[in-house]
């Protein structure tokens, strides 16, 4: 029996291919289909989809002549004292006059030109490779994070942005005119914090101090060396018979000396790094934002498309109707 059953299979077998190849068959040519009758209804409607076109771009600039341009002005600052959360909260409490119209505070804090205000950013500049070396516990914390979120977008949550010493200030404003003084007197009004400013005098004068007391240290050291030079006991390293004392005090005044020079390098850095709440890296004003402005097919496309979602909407009734029918 199952010498006669296997013809009957191979047939079987031959039928259920030729009906997929059919199918393969059918399937590629309604994607020809497709695209020529895609290709068909804009060659047919070109002279209303022109005519749809150019009003598109006549509307366009129509509104762009009509509506300012929207420009930014960009602060790079290093947030000093622990300030960053302070810097945060204020930018967003701003934003939060802005939306509610808040007439008197902005002209506080902007001047007559308030109503030009359309936004305030702030955003971190993250630093990765700095963050991972600080120390071996934000390796640690960086590799079970990167585990769980599969990705880096972790890095500019709230929570982390105390990480970060630097951080970008984005102020956008309509139109060009004033735009640094705008921008200058936001700056200032940020940086008038009495709290932060006690801090800053606090740690400008302790700079100060320690520089006049290492000063002081140094001249001693000097003194200590000229007079042991002239009193012909400075130890000489060939000197096999030379005291082990006298020549071990002479290198530890020497490495205090450099000690204090090195401290001496990092106290004027910290000087001139730390002479303000939001210490200014760069600044850039009256830069056209491209985010914050519209494109300029942005209506003509959007009618062209309009109008091919609309014939679109009537193929599939069309279609749908049809195959009820059947």
């Amino acid at each position: 029996m199952s010498e006669h059953s296997s013809p009957n299979q191979t047939s079987n077998d031959e039928v259920d291919l030729s009906v997929v190849i059919e199918k393969i068959k059918s399937f590629f040519k309604s994607i020809l289909t497709g695209i020529v009758q895609i290709f068909q209804f804009f060659w047919n409607h070109k002279v209303r989809l022109l005519i749809f076109l150019i009003i598109g771009i006549g509307l366009q600039y129509l509104l762009m002549t009509q509506t300012q341009k929207i420009y930014v002005s960009e602060y790079l600052v290093r947030t000093n004292f622990e300030s960053t959360e302070y810097l945060y909260s204020k930018v967003s409490s701003i934003n939060a006059k802005l939306n509610s119209e808040d007439t008197l505070f902005l002209e506080r804090v902007f001047g007559e030109d308030y109503e030009r205000i359309k936004e305030l950013e702030v955003s971190p500049v993250v630093d990765v490779y700095s963050l991972i070396n600080e120390s071996e516990g934000n390796r640690e914390i960086f590799e079970l994070l990167l585990d769980e979120y599969g990705d880096l977008s972790f890095l500019e949550d709230e929570i982390n942005i105390n990480e970060y010493p630097t951080h970008k200030l984005r102020i956008f404003i309509k139109g060009l005119e004033n735009n640094e003084l705008i921008s200058n007197r936001l700056y200032d009004f940020l940086s008038d914090n009495a709290f932060f400013e006690e801090l800053k005098q606090t740690a400008l004068s302790s700079y100060r101090e320690q520089l006049e007391q290492n000063k002081t240290i140094r001249a001693q050291i000097d003194s200590i060396i000229k007079d042991q030079r002239e009193n012909g006991m400075m130890p000489n390293l060939n000197d096999k018979a030379v005291s082990f004392t006298v020549s071990q005090d002479f290198k530890e005044l020497l490495t205090q000396k450099q000690g204090l020079l090195n401290n001496d390098f990092i106290l004027r850095n910290q000087l001139s790094s730390e002479d303000a709440i939001f210490k200014t890296i760069d600044a850039s004003f009256g830069v056209l934002s491209e985010e914050k402005n519209l494109n300029y097919f942005v209506i003509p496309l959007s009618l062209v498309a309009a109008y091919c979602l609309f014939f679109f909407a009537l193929y599939l009734r069309n279609t749908v109707q049809s195959i009820l029918k059947a």
